[in-house]
């Protein structure tokens, strides 16, 4: 991804976010057999590869004609779980740290490995390696950091720092507090993508992937960018809503947002969103609720071969031209040149795309 800036007049005049990665699933899977498609989805992607292959298996499967198991969704919810789980766990506990000037602590790292070997997740709070993500993220175990429901005892935790994520966190804060970003209601943001009834929705973008060649690199949801991820997933829990609130721009809450569905899982309240349906006009489609966001595989079958194959990915939704990225920084303060760009790389990493962000300024 690349984001070009222009400034002027103390303010950011132009956002350009503009992607360079290749239509893998146009290039590389059409004409494909089903075989062919489940062995490569794995290999083609590197970060998040089990939520590619869970989608690209399922809507495989309806396409095909054949039913959905719940075995099948169970299965595949619970490795996408897992997947989730490595991928929070490796930002919260060795990324995090490092951008703030710190290094890892050993039992960060090691708890991290260990989530990053294993590819299923148990649901019981007592799993020794749950618990030791939860200790180095949090302090405490899942649910005893789950259990304080208001902004004050967050706050708390915060402040103590007792855990890089906390000392990470603070300093979100404080970056938010010294922008104005606490106070400034003027910011626009793009609306969450409702997550509530996904198959409702499917048939709709189907038809909106085959109306618009263009529509996998800029989807939008009804006409309109829309943010996907765990914000987006947790905007119906009244904590994260009322931290949503505070802060016009989100950066704080996305992060948050992450902790708290982490914790989730880590304590087995939730597991990952799986789903597929076949679409009358003949084809599948099947979505997965990854550590980004939504995600996407629709596959036309013609002879067990994909006539049609098109992935709509999570970054894509986020980092469209006139996303959440775009619509946060449009007509920001911009006075300090580096400040801005450091503010730029926050909220990129706020939305925690799946490829590596380059920020840039145009004619600055």
């Amino acid at each position: 991804l690349r984001v070009g800036l222009k400034v002027g007049a103390g303010r950011i005049e132009r956002i350009r976010v503009t992607s360079t990665r290749p239509d893998a699933a146009r290039s590389l899977l059409q004409g494909r057999s089903r075989v062919e498609i489940r062995a490569a989805l794995p290999l083609l992607f590197s970060i998040c590869g089990r939520s590619q292959a869970a989608a690209g298996e399922l809507a495989c499967a309806v396409a095909a004609g054949e039913a959905t198991t719940a075995a099948a969704l169970a299965r595949c919810s619970a490795e996408v779980s897992a997947e989730v789980v490595r991928e929070y766990s490796w930002r919260t506990l060795l990324d995090w740290p490092r951008w703030i000037g710190e290094k890892p602590a050993e039992e960060a790292i090691e708890a991290a490995r260990a989530a990053h070997a294993s590819r299923s997740r148990s649901a019981a709070p007592a799993d020794p390696g749950a618990n030791a993500i939860a200790m180095a993220a949090f302090g405490v175990g899942a649910d005893e950091w789950l259990a304080p429901r208001s902004l004050c005892a967050l706050d708390r935790w915060i402040d103590a720092g007792k855990t890089a994520a906390a000392r990470f966190v603070r300093r979100m804060r404080d970056e938010d507090a010294a922008t104005g970003a606490l106070d400034d209601r003027s910011a626009h943001d793009v609306a969450f993508l409702d997550g509530r009834d996904r198959a409702a929705g499917m048939e709709e973008l189907w038809a909106a992937c085959e109306a618009d060649p263009g529509f996998t690199r800029r989807p939008t949801w009804r006409g309109a960018p829309a943010e996907t991820g765990p914000l987006a997933r947790l905007q119906g829990d009244p904590l994260i809503a009322e931290l949503t609130c505070r802060s016009a721009s989100r950066v704080l809450a996305r992060f948050v947002a992450r902790l708290h569905e982490l914790a989730l899982l880590l304590a087995g309240r939730v597991s990952a969103s799986v789903g597929a349906q076949a679409v009358p006009s003949g084809g599948g489609i099947a979505w997965v609720e990854n550590a980004r966001g939504l995600l996407i595989h629709q596959v036309r079958l013609e002879r067990d071969r994909a006539a049609t194959y098109r992935i709509v990915a999570p970054t894509e939704w986020n980092f469209h031209p006139e996303g959440a990225l775009a619509s946060a920084l449009t007509l920001a303060p911009a006075a300090d040149l580096e400040a801005v760009k450091r503010r730029v790389v926050r909220m990129a990493h706020s939305l925690d795309p799946c490829v590596s962000c380059r920020v840039e300024f145009d004619d600055a």
